[in-house]
């Protein structure tokens, strides 16, 4: 429990901090007021997710119009060639190996090497990841332009207290949360609109300052981890993820095929040998795009190697926002019909405009086949219970069959029909499967 006082110079809803306790309770001038907090924010360091994510671009539009995220971005502005898995085109007899080398061998390290990584990690980070990944984050954010930082840290302290207060009845709100404390949110939105306006930012810009600090952050640990346990998820969540790579592979096998695919929120490259085990028969067929540069380093650390044996070309991974990335690169000037399959795995929530980044997806797929799939190996309600954690990171839940079928109706410019519908969260199916979205262009 937390006890506060309000006044007119006090943000209480500022101070919330990660807690697993329900309760908070809140001093107000003349009454003591309890509110359930279970839904309530968390910090950035605490958002779960087997988020995966690549590249290291970034985009010419966005930082044009936003030199002072450019300042950030740029210190690690390079486009990255790579292959699937570190490893050569040849096996250890020196022979070709069919499909250009790309065998990914994501084997478990042994108790030896586990504990070596697992100490070097500690030492990087500190000797405590939680603690070592938040001050990463806190750098990367102090580290900003004075009024970035002040736009984005409002953005925070609204996007919070919108959460907190959404799930209230009208009744409840009146009673559990003293008049000042919404005066005083009006007051911080009003600034907000103002700095954002003043400033020319976005929404979609101040929320990926906390993705790429956040991600930024947790990009060595979780690439380090991942390897302890040779990339792999328990048995039940790899068996979904496969399933799921399974579809987009397959679409570069059909008729009018372009032979390429693009793995939305790669991150350290986590579905690489599940792409690769599906049958991606050369490097060059992958492009992973990432919002943080750090993820891309350790994809590329990791499958930067193997080429195509033919064209001599490997795997493009590429750091930058998907809204804003000029895609036209991979299809020879043109922007659209460019891959025949993308997939968001664990990566679909993160993204700040649901409605936007579908539309772009659909616009780089090839027509007659194409395959958009969304994916999160845990269900709809894992995404939920991030979402109640940490609004400022995941701003809502994924889309349900219903939605998708709203959406692909109020969007025929889409192209899209939806192919396999999600399980709805809390039901069986969810529990039972995961979460699975496929739809196809038309």
């Amino acid at each position: 429990d937390m006890t506060m006082t309000t006044s007119s110079s006090t943000r209480w809803w500022r101070k919330l901090a990660v807690t697993t306790h329900p309760i908070m309770a809140i001093a107000g001038s003349n009454s003591f007021v309890v509110i359930n907090l279970v839904a309530v924010v968390a910090s950035l360091a605490t958002t779960a997710s087997a988020r995966s994510q690549h590249m290291m671009c970034t985009s010419p539009a966005f930082l044009g119009h936003h030199p002072q995220v450019a300042h950030r971005l740029q210190q690690s502005s390079t486009t990255l060639f790579g292959g699937f898995g570190g490893v050569s085109s040849k096996d250890k007899k020196g022979k070709k190996k069919k499909g250009g080398g790309q065998s990914v061998a994501n084997k478990k390290m042994t108790p030896q090497n586990a504990k070596k990584a697992k100490q070097q990690l500690l030492e990087r980070y500190g000797g405590d990841l939680n603690i070592g990944t938040q001050e990463r984050i806190d750098k990367f954010l102090n580290s900003l332009e004075p009024h970035l930082k002040e736009t984005a840290e409002l953005y925070k302290t609204t996007t919070q207290f919108d959460a907190l207060v959404a799930p209230m009845t009208p009744a409840d709100r009146n009673r559990l949360i003293p008049p000042v404390q919404f005066e005083m949110a009006a007051s911080d939105k009003a600034k907000l609109q103002k700095l954002m306006e003043e400033h020319k930012l976005t929404e979609i810009d101040l929320h990926n300052v906390f993705q790429q600090a956040t991600w930024d952050a947790s990009a060595d640990a979780k690439a380090t981890q991942a390897d302890i346990v040779g990339g792999q998820m328990k048995p039940e969540l790899q068996q979904r993820i496969d399933k799921a790579c399974s579809f987009v592979v397959d679409a570069t096998k059909t008729e009018g095929a372009v032979g390429k695919i693009l793995d939305v929120g790669c991150g350290h490259g986590s579905i690489v040998k599940s792409l690769v085990d599906a049958g991606l028969e050369e490097p060059d067929m992958y492009v992973g795009l990432d919002l943080s540069s750090e993820m891309i380093k350790n994809a590329v650390d990791r499958y930067g190697s193997a080429r195509n044996g033919r064209t001599g070309k490997g795997r493009v991974f590429v750091a930058d926002d998907f809204l804003a990335h000029d895609f036209s690169v991979y299809g020879n000037g043109d922007s659209n019909d460019i891959f025949d399959g993308v997939i968001f795995c664990s990566a679909l929530h993160d993204l700040p405009d649901m409605i936007g980044t579908i539309t772009k997806a659909a616009s780089v797929l090839r027509s007659s086949g194409g395959k958009l799939v969304v994916v999160h190996a845990q269900g709809a309600q894992h995404v939920l219970g991030q979402n109640q954690a940490n609004p400022v990171m995941v701003s809502r839940g994924l889309p349900t069959a219903k939605e998708w079928s709203d959406m692909v109706a109020e969007h025929p410019e889409w192209g899209l029909t939806l192919e396999h519908e999600p399980a709805d969260p809390r039901s069986d199916g969810d529990l039972k499967y995961g979460y699975l979205t496929v739809l196809s262009k038309i």
